[in-house]
């Protein structure tokens, strides 16, 4: 004697395993954000690599450096609102306060470096 599953029984199974398979995908939500952007020369519009980022928040703290092409990315941030600063050997350096970050998002902040002037030394974060 073969037992079959009735149709009924089977479309309320596939119901079931719908309905529970789409609170995984709920529970997967992130928690964290991410800031990106780019940092250029303020005379020229050219890109700077090799400028160091530090990105702050009451939370955390991360660095980041960025690539040949003045672009830095940085995800698992806890949402806060972060303070990044950027440094680099012949630039006056620069800060950014109370940029956010949210939670599955990652947010664009651009920044330009002065080139220091001829008799500052190394220079140091400014607002």
């Amino acid at each position: 004697m073969i037992n079959r599953i009735s149709p009924r029984r089977a479309l309320s199974a596939m119901g079931l395993l719908l309905a529970f398979g789409g609170q995984a995908s709920i529970a997967l939500a992130g928690t964290s954000g991410g800031i990106a952007g780019i940092v250029t020369d303020a005379k020229t519009g050219a890109p700077i690599s090799g400028v160091r980022l530090q990105i702050s928040s009451p939370s955390q703290s991360v660095t980041a450096t960025t690539d040949a092409h003045g672009r830095y990315i940085v995800f698992a941030l806890q949402p806060d609102d972060y303070t990044v600063s950027a440094e680099k050997d012949g630039y006056d350096g620069r800060s950014i306060s109370d940029e956010a970050v949210f939670a599955d998002q990652t947010q664009q902040y651009d920044l330009k470096l002065t080139p220091a002037s001829q008799d500052s030394s190394s220079g140091g974060a400014t607002q």
